[in-house]
């Protein structure tokens, strides 16, 4: 239990803010938009923090968070080299 609430919490986190990232680097620049967003932070963040506990092992939540974050965050990386990022 104690791998699971420690891939739980710690994974998820960045997780969240490469799904985040993406959201925002493909939105235009604007206070109407850009404040709901970051405010969507902390509700997915617990998604994904009760949606991990519910993959019955804890090392396959960890490979999907680990996953899920290198690819969020190569996007981001992607679209700003890319010049298609519109921040």
């Amino acid at each position: 239990m104690l791998a699971r609430s420690l891939v739980a919490v710690f994974l998820s986190l960045p997780a969240c803010v490469a799904v985040m990232g993406v959201m925002l680097t493909m939105t235009p620049v604007s206070a109407s938009i850009t404040l709901p967003l970051l405010l969507m932070m902390f509700p997915l963040w617990v998604g994904l923090t009760c949606g991990s506990y519910l993959i019955p092992n804890p090392k396959v939540a960890a490979a999907g968070l680990v996953g899920l974050s290198l690819v969020g965050f190569g996007l981001i990386a992607l679209l700003k080299w890319t010049g298609l990022a519109l921040v």
